[in-house]
């Protein structure tokens, strides 16, 4: 790992875990954004999940928000350590998209700047999930593997056509030379 790379993963990851932990700390601050947010959940989850699974689901949304916060700092922490940096991305993207969704702009008038620097944190998170710190990932792996395996068989099935080639011109020969 290079230490750019380090020092970027952890700068962007100290703003998430700082805003995860506010969450957790002081979620009454966040409760009016999130309660929309929460409210359908609640409804969805008591809808289709079955009783022995809605009555785990919190209904105040406050909770909801302290849940949102560690799953935002946990993730980040995996993404700065590099410990499951990848996962850990993903989980701050899949935390923070509701927040960005949230700073959507009400009017055209409306100021934009914070919406533009929440698209910009979602969009740093975005390319630390696909990071693969210049190691070649496991799609590339498999095509590559599949593509080795083709050129293998090829070059097998023409090996053998020349050896079955070669064992019939030794098999007429002999009966050639016993002619004369």
């Amino acid at each position: 790992m290079s230490f750019a790379r380090f020092v970027s993963r952890s700068l962007l990851a100290g703003y998430f875990i700082a805003d995860g932990a506010e969450a957790v700390i002081n979620p009454e601050s966040r409760v009016d954004q999130a309660d929309p947010w929460a409210q359908k959940i609640i409804a969805w989850s008591q809808r289709v999940l079955p009783r022995d699974l809605a009555r785990y689901v919190p209904e105040k949304t406050e909770s909801f928000v302290r849940i949102h916060g560690a799953v935002q700092v946990a993730g980040a922490v995996m993404l700065s350590t590099g410990i499951l940096r990848r996962p850990g991305a993903a989980l701050v993207v899949a935390a923070y998209a509701p927040k960005v969704l949230a700073a959507l702009p009400t009017s055209l008038r409306a100021d934009k700047l914070p919406f533009i620097r929440e698209l910009a944190l979602l969009g740093g998170a975005l390319i630390a999930v696909r990071d693969t710190q210049g190691k070649p990932d496991l799609t590339w792996l498999v095509t590559e593997r599949r593509r080795f395996a083709a050129t293998e068989r090829k070059l097998a099935k023409e090996v053998s056509k020349q050896a079955r080639a070669k064992a019939a011109r030794q098999a007429k020969a002999p009966k050639a030379l016993a002619a004369n």
